[in-house]
């Protein structure tokens, strides 16, 4: 788990600083609404969200050092227990004589990084690609069907995807550009984007990101990733999704979200037009994972457990 609340507030001020100095976003901008605090002791640090096409309900992990689990949310980021369950467990209003819900725990598991989550409609992936001090040789993605997390204690990842970044040859490397905090699902494959430090022993973020396509889906053999795309100005991505519709990709980064364009041809999205909304960290703080809540709201959640919206029409063209 993180630190205390002041070492949060450094970081995220220190990435405005170097963003400021590079001219590539804005330190000052939209406050988000917070809609909902989830005042529940098992949410500790909410780091990936995503809905479940099934039933419509938001989906969570907190950071690493948790175990393998997820929760449940209902649109507006109140806990969801499975009615089966309720007998035993209490959600966000403590109930006498009653656990607090622990989520579902997923075997075959282990939440060494965990960072984002996305969906193909009929499974649920977890990236476990967290690599902050780009050391990691373990990097993957769990596969869990979402029908095996319906009314549960525990579900069971049926696979496990070993990925690898074929450009790095050191570990760490000097350039540290192999952490990833984003993922999402388009067209029948699996991307994520990379967030990039400068070397030690500054460590503070660098302005840059990479997209990287999944090309294959061994489970015995590490499957390289594809780089196919990158963007100069993008600095410390923490999440991405795709738009219900499949036309708009959101990325969050600490001070500000990016909405890109579908690209006419191909898969650069990190190259099509873009519109972009500046964050006020006051607000936002540590912000870690984005999914759509319809065609013009954005949900936003941070590790200090609000949830956040964003409205679509504010948008503006990127420079």
């Amino acid at each position: 788990m993180r630190g205390s609340q002041s070492l949060i507030r450094s970081f995220v001020s220190a990435v405005v600083v170097v963003l400021a100095s590079c001219g590539s976003e804005d330190n000052e901008g939209y406050r988000l609404e917070v809609s909902h605090r989830v005042e529940f002791e098992p949410i500790g640090e909410m780091s990936g969200i995503v809905q479940n096409p099934l039933d419509g309900s938001f989906w969570v992990h907190n950071d690493s050092g948790d175990e393998p689990r997820l929760f449940a949310l209902d649109a507006e980021g109140r806990v969801q227990i499975p009615e089966s369950l309720t007998d035993d467990f209490h959600g966000e209003a403590v109930e006498a004589d009653k656990e607090p819900w622990p989520g579902v725990h997923i075997d075959n598991a282990v939440n060494q990084d965990w960072e984002d989550v996305t969906t193909d409609g009929v499974n649920l992936y977890i990236a476990d690609m967290g690599n902050n001090r780009n050391t990691r040789r373990n990097l993957g993605i769990y596969v869990v069907p979402w029908e095996s997390l319906s009314d549960t204690r525990t579900a069971t990842a049926t696979r496990f995807i070993p990925v690898h970044y074929p450009e790095q040859t050191g570990y760490p490397p000097l350039e540290r550009h192999f952490d990833s905090e984003s993922l999402f699902f388009a067209d029948g494959s699996l991307y994520a984007i990379t967030k990039h430090r400068q070397p030690v022993p500054i460590q503070q973020a660098e302005p840059g990101a990479n997209l990287y396509r999944l090309d294959s889906q061994s489970e015995s053999a590490s499957n390289a990733l594809t780089l196919i795309d990158h963007h100069p100005e993008l600095t410390s991505a923490t999440a991405a999704e795709l738009s219900p519709d499949g036309n708009t990709l959101a990325v969050l980064s600490y001070t500000a979200i990016w909405l890109f364009e579908r690209p006419e041809t191909g898969d650069m999205w990190l190259s099509a037009p873009s519109r972009k909304l500046a964050l006020d960290i006051d607000t936002a703080r540590q912000v870690e994972a984005v999914a759509w809540f319809d065609a013009d709201t954005i949900i936003v959640t941070n590790e200090q457990r609000d949830w956040l919206k964003a409205p679509v029409a504010l948008f503006s063209p990127s420079e």
